[in-house]
This record gives C-alpha cells, structure tokens and sequence, in this order.
C-alpha cells in the first residue's frame, strides 16, 4: 500500500466547474504559476462545534460514516437513463470569437459556464478540531444528536452546530436558478457530517441526498493527476519522458509537429503544454469525444511551455492513461484509485440523461462537453467521494494512500514556485495558508475541493447558476462554520 503526505486536512465545495478555448494558440502566460504571498494574513479566530440538530427539510448525517463494501474489481457503473431530461433551449447563436482570451465565458441565456481557477481565496479561519470532533463533554453537556422520540424543536429556538450550518448553506445555496446542493465534512479522514439540500429532479420533485452525485467539472482533473502519477510511481512513464507519440498513435494520427512530439506529462498536469484552451472543441460541440478533441489539438501543434489553463491538457492525460495501461480511463481510475478507497458509483456521465442517485443539471439542448472533456472534467461524484480522495493524500490520516510523500509534494506545489506559494502544481492549486485543491466550473454547475491544511476537510456542491464564482464557496463556506458557532475570537 502506497502512502501519502501530511499536508493537513481537506476541504471540497463543488459545484460543478469545466474549461473553455480560445481560438488563440499563444504560450503567453496568462497567470503566473506561483505567487508569493505572507505565510498568514488570516486573523486567528477558533471555531467551537456545539450541539448536532436535525433540520426537517435537509437530508444529513453525522458522525462517522461506515465505509461502503466494495469489490476490488469494482468498475465503472453503466449509464442509465431517467424518465425525463432538463434542457435550456438555445435562444441564439454564440460569437466565438468574443469569447477567446477571455477568463470566463457567458452562454446565450447569460450563465458563465467556465471560469479559469483563481489562486486567491478568503482569510482562513480557525478551527477546533477537538471540539469539532467530540461536540459532547465527558458530563454530556454539550452536542450530540437529540434523543429518540424527543420532540422537535420550536421554530422560534435558534439552530446552532451543523443544524445552524445546513440552514445557513440551504438559505444560500437554494436560490432562484441553483436546484440542489450537497456537503460533506472530514476530520482527520474520518466523515463526521454530510448534508444535502434541494431537489434531485425539480421534474420529479425528489429531494437531493447527500450520497448522490454532482457533475465536479475541474475538480476531476486531481483524479486524473493522482491516476497518472501512480503510473510515474510505477515506473511506467517519466514525468519527463517525450509522450507525444504514444499520443498520437493511441488516437490515430501518423504524424505529428515536433512540438507536439516532446509533450510531456509534467507539461500537461501543470498546463504548461502551449495548448490554448479550446473553448468551442469542447463547449460549442467542436468535437464528438475527448479523442475527438485531443486529435485535433496535437494536428493543430502546440506553442511555448506558458501557463494557460486549457482543458485539452488533461483530455490528453486521461487518453495517455489508456495508452499506458491497455484499460480505458474509467477503469484504471477505479483500479489505482477509486476501488482502493472503497468508491464506488463515480463514472464520466454524458451530458444528458443522468441515472439513478445522480443530480439534475439543468443543460442547454446540443451541447456535448461532458463527452469531450474527458479526464478534464465529465466525472460525477458526491461530497463524500470528494473528501475521500483528497483525503487520501494525507499521510497522516488513515487508509489507502495511492501516491508517496514526495509525489504529493510535486503535485502541490506551483512549478516555479515553493511549498505553501499561491499557484498551480501538478493538478492541485495551492491557496497559501496551507490549503490545497482545485475549483469547477461549468453549465448550471460550480465546485471547489479544499485542504484547509488544519485535518479539516469539506466538499460542498452545486447545481445551478449562484455563486458567479466557484472560489466564493469557500467565503461561504467559512460563514456557515460561523453561524453553527464553530469561529469565536
């Protein structure tokens, strides 16, 4: 069993996130890879967890979570189709060309639905991680989940706890234009609250569980990184090795530009390929598949090695994980990853038709993206699976750790820069202040994942239009921890 980094504990907000492309191929840097930032410009506040409280209208759990039983040859679950379908008819035709170079780009019936990650977030908060986990004292005084059959609270008795952060992320989270949202919460590896809010199918009227799953957009590029380095662990690829060849014959070109030819994966995972971002291949249903997308990208070449964010890097890494391994990117994610930390039900679901247990987004009639993007971002997940995974590059927490100490470190931090700077490793964004992750953005979707680097973990995600921005959720989140009465100071 491999294992992983202490770099404290995780913290994911998802709602769904994706990519776009500009027509422009340039090797520009669009955004530094590190940034320098104080060690702490946080003001130190400590959060208290007080007593558990159901909410009538929000599906939760709390305390720890049995672990699912899972069969080591789990594989990707088949897709499966509802009754009926949400779709957003297009109301005109989209510029193109407005839309390149931009950092976020605006469907026709107004909705972003791709933003570039940012490395900035909010101050961070404090949190008592004791109290956190063991909300009840020895004299039981404290929280703890009321008795059975003990009689619901008045509604004019004020909510504290994860009751008063559910109602708190449910106020404003379901709102006109979002659908559902979910939250999980980790201490130590170790779920101790999961949340749900909303409606799974606003056609049906079936509220949202905590154990159903969310389109995660960009949040699905670590798997993609931590699957690709257990291969660079194994010996299999270098992080440096020339891979564009292997590229090109696994999707069926004879030939590519020398440029092209020396990709390589260290290259891909921190987006520093030359690949531009590709908006219209994968959002305006410029190609049909992720292999689709990856031949054109290598047939069009790739320019310097700057940092633009671009989809098409991870599209490739997924396609260079089935070259490598003879399997196709869903297995092999279920067999280094998924399978391993006991996850089963993730897969990458198509845009339209989601299955049972599996959110509504509301999506815009001939969009294709989920199929083309691939490693980039098709996979859905829950809160819970989220957290796990994050999870799982904490080498002081328990369980299955895929990756060493020393390839964790790779991944977190920004090329070019220090451990704990601001910017874009190898499929992780360091946020400073010790916290690591990654945000996802895409149609009627938003998400972050986040290692607040204190052994707290959370995952909260969206589906709909609010907030603008997918890095708002950590504000939001800090604020619900603020009126359960977890921050004091």
């Amino acid at each position: 069993m491999r294992r992983g980094i202490g770099i404290g504990g995780v913290c994911a907000l998802v709602v769904a996130g994706c990519a776009s492309e500009p027509a422009v191929e340039s090797a520009v840097d669009t955004m530094p890879p590190a940034a320098s930032a104080p060690a702490s410009t946080s003001t130190s506040t400590t959060i208290t967890v007080p007593s558990v409280t159901t909410i009538p209208t929000v599906s939760t759990t709390t305390g720890p979570l049995p672990s699912p039983t899972v069969s080591p040859s789990s594989l990707p679950p088949s897709s499966a189709v509802p009754p009926t379908t949400s779709v957003l008819p297009v109301s005109g035709p989209v510029d193109e060309a407005d839309a390149d170079g931009l950092d976020e780009t605006v469907d026709p019936l107004g909705e972003v639905v791709y933003d570039d990650p940012t490395f900035d977030i909010g101050p961070q908060v404090d949190i008592d991680i004791d109290l956190a986990r063991f909300p009840v004292d020895d004299a039981g005084i404290g929280g703890g989940a009321p008795e059975p059959g003990a009689p619901d609270e008045p509604d004019d008795t004020p909510l504290t706890g994860w009751a008063a952060v559910d109602r708190y992320l449910e106020s404003v989270l379901v709102v006109p234009g979002n659908t559902a949202a979910a939250l999980a919460v980790s201490i130590g590896g170790d779920v101790v609250h999961t949340a749900a809010f909303g409606e799974r199918d606003p056609s049906t009227g079936d509220p949202a569980e905590p154990h159903d799953r969310f389109r995660i957009a960009s949040i699905s590029k670590p798997i993609t990184a931590i699957v690709a380095m257990t291969l660079v662990e194994d010996g299999v690829v270098g992080l440096d090795d020339p891979i564009g060849g292997v590229l090109a014959e696994h999707v069926g070109l004879s030939s590519v530009s020398s440029g092209a030819q020396q990709l390589t994966l260290r290259r891909l995972l921190s987006h520093r390929s030359g690949f531009g971002k590709y908006e219209s291949t994968f959002f305006r249903s410029g190609a049909d598949d992720c292999t689709d997308a990856a031949r054109q990208g290598l047939a069009r070449g790739v320019g310097g090695g700057g940092y633009i964010y671009s989809n098409m890097n991870y599209c490739l890494a997924g396609l260079l994980i089935e070259a490598l391994t003879g399997l196709t990117y869903e297995q092999a994610a279920y067999q280094q990853l998924l399978t391993p930390l006991g996850i089963s039900g993730m897969r990458l679901a198509p845009t339209f038709d989601p299955g049972p247990d599996e959110i509504q987004h509301q999506t815009t009639d001939g969009r294709n993206y989920m199929e083309t993007l691939g490693g980039a971002g098709s996979w859905i997940a829950s809160p819970t699976d989220l957290v796990t995974i994050l999870d799982s590059l904490d080498l002081s927490t328990s369980g299955f750790k895929p990756l060493d100490q020393s390839t964790v470190f790779q991944m977190a931090i920004p090329v070019g820069g220090q451990y704990g700077q601001r910017g874009y490793g190898l499929g992780l964004i360091s946020y400073g202040d010790g916290r690591f992750g990654h945000t996802g953005t895409i149609e009627s979707t938003h998400a972050m994942l986040l290692n607040r680097g204190d052994g707290v973990t959370w995952a909260l995600t969206v589906a709909g239009q609010s907030p603008s921005e997918s890095t708002a959720l950590e504000q939001i989140m800090n604020r619900a921890f603020e009126a359960g009465g977890f921050v004091t100071g």
